[in-house]
């Protein structure tokens, strides 16, 4: 590949430009190769999407005549293919919950660490740690029960938002990749470095002792467009996402012997344990070879994050001219033969391509507590960084850019396919809009052999480049079996679809054309089906079962505020096939009420009978008058979907008509209290 040089004003301008070669010593991104050898074949055109149009039902009035003596509250994670029932104990005239699927029972330390957690993270770490087995459990609970505040917080995200498959890379006590000791050190560290910076403090709102929704965040000084200094607080899913995470992009956390070559392939040999492993929030902030400049000093006296000002030069003094100077004076822009992807042996070598230059940068700025995330371009073989300044602002040190987003189509000539920021659990987010002045949009719906959406299909989109066919992007569709790319104009793109259903087209190198010369401002709609039919419920719906005596009534009052995209992360160092975490804004459940006998029948999957059914619905509120002498079933069944979880969030009230409380007052009672059962934890991450 050849390195162009073109010079605007005063800023040399590095050009790395697409490459067809397929060489790992020379192409500019470091994440795993995505094209097949020469690229993917088109087969043939997709077909526009035409919707069905399916009613909601109402929800039935409710009758408060009663008085309560039960209740529970509800919020629960439920996974494709499982349930989450109550059940009303004829017995002991109380409600119950039938226990939820859980693929491996948690250990007592793990219920402990739940408990400790903030409550909002309470869902997620019971989701996670029911992933993995009992011993791996204990090492991750055991993060949470030893750590003290101000730490706890930050050690529960991180256990939270981290892969099963990382939770569970070794065996025994000795985990391969992670442990308790690197979350606490990278937890501490935070506080540790927020010390020695003037520009940026951590705040923490309440403790593990007297707030269960305790949380952390940072405040930073900038200029503002007036030229004062102005404090400004990051919002707490940006803080815990893009400086807290020990993840950056597709790299292990780990500790990391520097002085060991990584392999290209697995990333994993030279993970080694403490001292002569290291953590890059430490080993890039407080070390420096010899000759090159420590980080932690460059940054003394900096008081502001960024003044507002388009682009680096010498004269500035903010902390991210101060981080771009210091990337530019530790890396070289080259490449050899290694292609690292942890930010400390990328230091040790002082060499690398955006690739690297991207995973060192967004590194280097979380341990100097800028958040900070990475773009890619992966049909140009690009990527760069963006930091958070009330907003994501462009970044690019290697070439001194910041807030210059459209340096690349106007300066570099390049016509965008689609940009994306990779999270670091592994989600793409578009970005296209930033860095294209021309966008349309390209939805993909997957869909079974009669037409019924796929969740969690995988949407692969691809774009011509030259004579070849070349991955752009990727997806994974929600409950409607949907994902929408947004795009750069002017090009012509291709799809396919992958799902446990099967596939389209069959052939995994082979994609279909969906649009040719995008025109900005115009959206695309496309359907690609599979020769599979997606799972349903064997049931028979009945009429309410009748009840002669006014003694007790049950109503379910719920919504759907979530659902959760799963399914393959595309660039991963672990596993191809992590659990994905993307929160929606709405999800949708089968609701339906049985008997003990026709409640036994759905759960061995046998057809069986219900009554109150709501099939597919975001909201419900049910009154059932019980009928004497059975215990009676309110289930809210995923078994739908194939991969997506759906988050349900109510409240179950038992009310009983002979049993009036004292001078006619409502008693209210727990029966029962489940740690999946809180009050609504959940936030926009």
């Amino acid at each position: 590949m050849k390195v162009k040089i073109a010079i605007f004003g005063l800023l040399p301008l590095i050009l790395l430009g697409p490459t067809l070669l397929y060489s790992d010593e020379i192409r500019g991104c470091t994440h795993k190769q995505l094209n097949p050898p020469g690229g993917f074949i088109s087969v043939g055109e997709a077909s526009p999407y035409e919707p069905s149009i399916k009613e909601e039902p109402s929800p039935e009035i409710q009758i408060k005549d009663w008085n309560l003596i039960d209740s529970l509250e509800i919020n629960q994670y439920i996974e494709a293919g499982k349930n989450f029932s109550i059940y009303f104990d004829n017995e002991s005239d109380s409600l119950k919950v039938y226990p939820p699927y859980c693929e491996y029972p948690l250990t007592d330390e793990s219920y402990q660490a739940i408990e400790k957690a903030p409550k909002w993270l309470r869902n997620d770490l019971y989701n996670v740690l029911s992933r993995i087995l009992s011993i791996f459990q204990n090492e991750w609970a055991s993060a949470i029960n030893n750590a003290v505040d101000p730490y706890i917080d930050e050690i529960a995200f991180s256990v939270a938002h981290l892969s099963p498959e990382y939770l569970s890379s070794g065996c025994g006590g000795n985990l391969l990749y992670g442990s308790a000791e690197l979350l606490q050190e990278n937890a501490e560290l935070i506080y540790e470095n927020a010390q020695s910076l003037d520009y940026v403090e951590v705040v923490d709102y309440g403790t593990s002792e007297t707030d269960e929704n305790y949380y952390s965040t940072t405040r930073y000084w900038k200029e503002n467009a007036n030229g004062d200094t102005v404090q400004v607080e990051v919002p707490k899913e940006i803080y815990y996402w893009y400086i807290v995470h020990p993840k950056i992009t597709d790299e292990i956390p780990a500790y990391i012997d520097p002085d060991i070559i990584e392999d290209n392939t697995t990333h994993n040999n030279n993970i080694v344990d403490p001292p002569d492993g290291v953590f890059w929030r430490n080993y890039l902030f407080n070390h420096a070879d010899d000759d090159y400049p420590v980080l932690k000093d460059m940054l003394q006296g900096c008081k502001i994050v960024w003044n507002g000002v388009q682009n680096v030069d010498s004269t500035q003094t903010h902390a991210t001219a101060v981080i771009t100077n210091w990337v530019k004076a530790s890396l070289n822009f080259t490449s050899d033969y290694e292609r690292p992807h942890q930010p400390v042996r990328i230091y040790k070598k002082h060499i690398g391509r955006c690739g690297e230059h991207a995973d060192f940068t967004a590194a280097a700025a979380r341990a100097a507590l800028i958040p900070c995330t990475s773009i890619l371009a992966i049909s140009h073989d690009h990527t760069w960084n963006e930091f958070w300044d009330e907003d994501w602002v462009h970044w690019e040190p290697v070439n001194n850019y910041i807030n210059y987003p459209l340096s690349y189509e106007n300066g570099w000539g390049w016509s965008f396919g689609s940009v994306f920021e990779i999270r670091s659990d592994g989600w793409l987010n578009s970005v296209t809009g930033t860095y294209s002045e021309g966008t349309s949009t390209i939805t993909i719906y997957a869909l079974d052999c009669q037409d019924n959406p796929i969740d969690g299909a995988e949407v692969l989109l691809a774009v011509q480049s030259g004579a070849n066919i070349l991955v752009d992007n990727y997806g994974l569709t929600d409950n409607d079996g949907k994902f929408c790319f947004t795009v750069g104009e002017g090009r012509h793109y291709y799809a396919r679809i992958d799902t446990d259903i099967g596939s389209n087209p069959t052939n995994p190198y082979d994609v279909l054309s969906v649009v040719d010369n995008t025109v900005n401002g115009e959206d695309y709609i496309y359907s690609l089906s599979v020769s599979g039919t997606m799972p349903s419920l064997d049931s028979l719906c009945i009429d309410v079962p009748a009840d002669s005596v006014d003694d007790y009534r049950l109503e379910i009052d719920f919504t759907m505020p979530l659902q959760i995209v799963s399914g393959r992360i595309l660039m991963d160092d672990v596993s191809d096939f992590s659990q994905l975490y993307k929160m929606e804004d709405t999800g949708i459940i089968d609701y339906f009420m049985t008997d003990e006998i026709n409640f036994m029948w759905y759960m061995i999957g046998n057809p069986f009978e219900c009554f109150n059914m709501l099939p597919a619905v975001a909201q419900g509120l049910i009154n059932f008058d019980i009928p004497a002498d059975y215990d009676w079933y309110c289930t809210f069944a995923n078994n739908r979907h194939l991969k997506n979880l759906q988050n349900v969030y109510g409240s179950a009230k038992l009310y009983s008509y002979e049993s009036p409380g004292i001078d006619g007052q409502e008693i209210e009672q727990t029966s029962l209290s489940l740690l999946q059962n809180y009050p609504n934890p959940f936030s926009d991450f």
